[in-house]
């Protein structure tokens, strides 16, 4: 029983820094390049896992990731991947929705303007 929670909350660990790093991805509006990179690297996952992790030592020397090794983890799963892309997905396509109805929102204020600013010439 206590191994069984112990990976729900690994899982939900791994989710947590997949979500973070999906958010990120999408702020920097680098989803295609992302969702091309993972789905090509797929077959690859464990590969990477291994590659990852043999050169850690040389990446934690240049750079300080607080949570390589989880990323290295993760990565071994393929499953994860795919929560991964999935989640790079739904971002993206809310991130899209809210451009749009921003973009419709100002239009329709520029519309209004317009039409008080005739209204206002007219009298």
């Amino acid at each position: 029983m206590q191994s069984e929670t112990k990976t729900a909350e690994q899982d939900l660990s791994e989710r947590e820094i997949m979500d973070r790093f999906a958010a990120r991805v999408v702020e920097w509006r680098m989803t295609a390049p992302a969702i091309f990179f993972l789905e090509a690297a797929k077959p690859l996952s464990f590969l990477g896992n291994q590659a990852l992790v043999f050169f850690e030592p040389i990446v934690q020397s240049l750079f300080n990731f607080k949570s390589y090794d989880d990323v290295a983890a993760i990565l071994e799963d393929r499953k994860n991947l795919e929560y991964l892309l999935t989640k790079l997905e739904e971002l993206e396509a809310e991130r899209l929705r809210a451009a749009r109805d921003e973009r419709k929102r100002r239009r329709e204020e520029k519309r209004a303007r317009k039409k008080n600013a005739e209204e206002g010439a007219d009298e």
